[in-house]
């Protein structure tokens, strides 16, 4: 019975995981779109009309940080991140199983400090607010925040199918924190 119901959720976890990557693609995307605009209008503006608008830097100011820091969050689930394999590769499966192990509680460790300096950062900057629009200055520290703890959920389910996936040579992909070199 347990068996039948874990072939049921893990698709379903995958969808769901697959959604949410898909929002936060679109979200990006939109993030890219109201930077275009925004920075486009205003420069028109300011050279043709002799006005702008003036919430429109601080507007495109924190899409570009939701930019940067969301496209890290779809590069570490898509495995796009800077990773050297070569050496890794000549070890033997056992022996990229555990240094892969190594690797991911180190980065779940260097995320855990940015998530707790992320979460002291945006309860400081709660009460700052920005000049022009008047939001909080945390809608930008939110972004690190939000960031560590997406790619720190990765790592631990990264972690969890690393353990159970067997040290064999045709599993040695599963134990690389990049697909750059096949």
């Amino acid at each position: 019975m347990e068996d039948k119901d874990s072939n049921v959720t893990v698709p379903r976890i995958r969808a769901l995981s697959d959604l949410m990557f898909k929002v936060l693609t679109a979200a990006l995307a939109l993030c890219v779109f109201v930077m275009l605009v925004l920075v486009f209008g205003n420069v028109v503006l300011r050279y043709v009309f002799n006005s702008g608008i003036n919430i429109s830097s601080e507007i495109a100011r924190l899409a570009f940080v939701w930019l940067t820091f969301g496209g890290a969050v779809l590069a570490f689930r898509t495995r796009e991140h800077l990773a050297i394999n070569m050496g890794i590769e000549r070890f033997s499966p056992k022996m990229q199983k555990i240094v892969h192990l190594i690797r991911q509680l180190l980065i779940l460790w260097v995320l855990w400090l940015i998530i707790t300096g992320g979460w002291a950062q945006t309860v400081i900057s709660m009460r700052t607010v920005t000049p022009v629009a008047g939001m909080p200055i945390a809608v930008f520290s939110g972004a690190v925040l939000f960031s560590a703890v997406a790619m720190a959920l990765m790592v631990v389910l990264d972690l969890f199918v690393a353990v159970r996936t067997p040290a064999l040579p045709e599993n040695t992909k599963v134990f690389r924190t990049s697909v750059g070199s096949e």
